[in-house]
């Protein structure tokens, strides 16, 4: 510096250049911090872009692995349902177990993940099987002696929170096997073991031969299904005028059958294929209209099928919705669920 205060030329070119280097590092700063975040976003865009193939993909894997053994169900003899049942099955939990029964006594027809052979113990020894026998609805319990057996106890698993999802197979409105499964993926895949086992029992009514009711009290019930003439508008809890199974002619027998059987799978098709929007539709007390467009398909199935073609027939469509969806509370159907055809 000159004096008198004067700036020399090189202070000057000094001070300007200091500027401009705080100046580009404030830019390169921006820029970098800049740069970053295009990565990190694009990257996180293609992993979201991976992960929905990947979703995708798997699901597709899962339904086309469920087709394969839907297919071989409905071709294989009887003697072997429950042996694919198991083996199917095995695809959704660690452990499963089929059982059968005669004369309250259960013994392990089939097995997937299970190391060592279960022998036979009394049913009346597993209170959550007996449950699910006099229910015929799936039931979820502890793995533990007091609830599934000191045996199957045993078979699962000592871990104290272990759980047991409890299929039971149903053929002419009797339970002749049950299904047992736990696991952590048995919680998230009940569906597809569900639609099996519905599936198994279609297939051994089919047969015409179905094994051997669990308990006495479920064979009193007789072979033959209940019907009941709804009336439109009237919840499904509240139905009258209990008409005799006898008094139809085989034909119209036949057809009950058939239209419980595809009333069965439509219902068990909507809890596999729409479990999300089946989720929300539950929490929000409007399941018809989450999935609208899948029971209005089933219902005109069944009107053209069914109710078309008896006088005596009755909306079990409806009667399944209520009771696998709504769990027999007609409130979760929502306020524009149309009711009972007939």
């Amino acid at each position: 510096m000159h004096e008198g205060g004067a700036l020399t030329w090189r202070e000057v070119v000094d001070r300007y250049h200091s500027v401009l280097v705080d100046e580009l590092s404030v830019c390169l700063d921006s820029d970098l911090r800049d740069a970053v975040d295009r990565a990190i976003a694009a990257e996180r865009s293609q992993a979201s872009i991976q992960l929905k193939r990947d979703c995708a993909e798997a699901r597709r894997s899962q339904v086309e692995s469920l087709n394969q053994v839907l297919r071989r169900l409905r071709t294989t003899d009887e003697d072997h349902v429950l042996e694919l049942a198991a083996e199917g099955c095995a695809s959704y939990a660690e452990k499963v177990v089929v059982l059968v029964f005669e004369r309250n006594q259960a013994r392990c027809a089939a097995s997937a993940g299970i190391e060592n052979g279960l022998r036979a113990f009394d049913t009346n020894s597993a209170p959550a099987i007996v449950a699910a026998i006099d229910s015929r609805d799936p039931v979820v319990a502890l793995a533990t002696e007091a609830e599934i057996s000191p045996v199957l106890a045993e078979a699962f698993g000592p871990a104290p929170d272990e759980k047991a999802y409890l299929f039971p197979v149903v053929a002419r409105h009797t339970v002749v096997a049950m299904l047992i499964a736990s696991g952590a993926s048995a919680s998230t895949q009940s569906a597809p073991i569900e639609l099996l086992c519905e599936a198994a029992g279609m297939r051994l009514e089919a047969s015409g031969q179905p094994a051997a009711p669990v308990r006495q009290a479920v064979v009193s019930e007789g072979a033959a299904p209940v019907l009941v003439q709804l009336t439109a508008g009237v919840p499904a809890r509240e139905t009258v005028a209990p008409r005799a199974w006898d008094d139809l002619g085989a034909e119209d027998q036949k057809l009950h059958l058939q239209a419980q059987r595809m009333a069965r799978v439509r219902v068990a098709e909507m809890r596999l294929y729409h479990e999300s929007e089946l989720k929300s539709g539950i929490a929000g007390g409007d399941i018809y209209g989450a999935l609208q467009k899948a029971i209005d398909s089933a219902r005109d199935q069944f009107r053209q099928s069914f109710l078309s073609k008896s006088p005596t027939m009755v909306d079990y469509l409806h009667l399944e919705i209520l009771r696998s969806l709504a769990h027999d509370d007609d409130r979760l159907l929502g306020r524009n669920y149309p009711g009972p055809m007939v």
